[in-house]
């Protein structure tokens, strides 16, 4: 059970209802994370406007391949539940490539490539070498995408900070996925 009721629309504040509305028009629902922190106004513009502006330069598929490695990462089921649901529906990821993103690999090879030096990231809490910056530079990435494949991987640190701190629901629409750490 949630640490924080999870308010409908209808009971969040004023300045977060057109966020969350605007989360219905886009995904056909609210996920129970956005209506959690919808609680705080603030919380939920600044997490709206990251999401809605970091990682463009990667393309959607590499940004869930990276919040499915993350939530492994830091062992957030609702975060690998959500981003499982949300690759395979909207991006088209297989169920064998989201596996694969879990430990930091994905079945595209330039995929690939972003999520070995993201898991690296993750893991070491950004502490890499200077090698590990210039293989994903040697597989293509420039440096704007590298400084997003980082942000993204940070961003996906807050979500799934917050989601295992308020031991946020799993939504009815999303597999009920454990991660290896959190099992």
């Amino acid at each position: 059970m949630a640490r924080l009721n999870i308010p409908t629309i209808d009971q969040a504040p004023t300045k977060s209802q057109p966020i969350l509305q605007n989360y219905v028009k886009v995904l056909g629902l609210v996920p129970n994370f956005f209506a959690l922190i919808s609680q705080s106004p603030d919380a939920l513009k600044a997490i709206a406007d990251m999401h809605g502006a970091l990682g463009k330069s990667l393309g959607h598929k590499t940004r869930e391949r990276i919040h499915v490695m993350t939530a492994e990462v830091n062992g957030c089921n609702y975060c690998l539940s959500a981003h499982t649901f949300l690759g395979g529906k909207l991006q088209g990821l297989t169920a064998e490539d989201m596996e694969l993103n879990r430990t930091g690999h994905s079945t595209d090879p330039q995929a690939d490539a972003a999520l070995q030096f993201a898991y690296k990231i993750a893991k070491s809490r950004g502490h890499i070498e200077d090698a590990d910056v210039e293989g994903v530079r040697a597989a293509g990435f420039t440096d704007a995408q590298i400084v997003d494949i980082v942000a993204e991987t940070a961003f996906s640190f807050i979500t799934n900070i917050f989601n295992n701190t308020f031991k946020t629901e799993i939504d009815a629409a999303f597999p009920p996925l454990q991660t290896k750490k959190a099992a």
